[in-house]
């Protein structure tokens, strides 16, 4: 009897202390995290994408935030660098097919995974970053310009979003832009 009391402890006590390892390693169920989350999209998915187009000069700069929520997919367009120009919005209906494409492509792109080192060399290039919400934690890259790999995340993160609205929506907001351009001060 003693000896399955003390099995039973040992049990206990393996189980209790992976499961603080599991929180120390960054596993917990709240807060930020870097850690990939189960397989399959999680209910509670949402993204935030954040894309710049890089230091070229105002009539050609732009900077545009995508929210992808449960139902909607909310685009905000900025022209130039000037943050006190309102911005353009669209928002277009989703279903949970285009989520799951949208989470799946962004898996890929890896912004589960720690973001890489910046290189002090690079500059210049598109920059953004992308905030996520899935099994309960928030993933957040922090900016994904300053390196190479941060480079080919976000331009896979780019391509991810352009399926996510709808063309006619991605050159409305091109052609505002290319209008907006022209009527700046040379």
């Amino acid at each position: 009897m003693h000896r399955h009391l003390a099995a039973a402890a040992l049990v206990v006590a393996a189980l209790l202390l992976a499961g603080c390892a599991s929180t120390v390693a960054g596993n917990s169920t709240a807060g930020t995290s870097t850690g990939r989350p189960a397989a399959g999209m999680p209910d509670d998915f949402a993204a935030t994408i954040h894309f710049g187009n890089g230091s070229v000069p105002p009539p050609y700069h732009f900077e545009w935030e995508l929210r992808v929520t449960e139902s909607t997919a909310d685009l905000s367009w900025r022209p130039g660098y000037d943050e006190a120009v309102p911005p353009w919005t669209r928002s277009v209906p989703i279903d949970r097919a285009q989520r799951e494409r949208l989470y799946d492509r962004l898996t890929e792109a890896g912004v589960f995974e720690p973001a890489p080192d910046s290189d002090p060399g690079l500059s210049g290039g598109d920059s953004g970053s992308v905030e996520l919400v899935a099994d309960g934690r928030t993933h957040d890259t922090g900016d994904l310009g300053g390196s190479p790999q941060g480079q080919d995340i976000i331009d896979a993160v780019h391509q991810a979003a352009s399926e996510v609205v709808p063309a006619e929506v991605w050159t409305e907001m091109q052609d505002k832009q290319d209008a907006w351009g022209a009527a700046q001060p040379e």
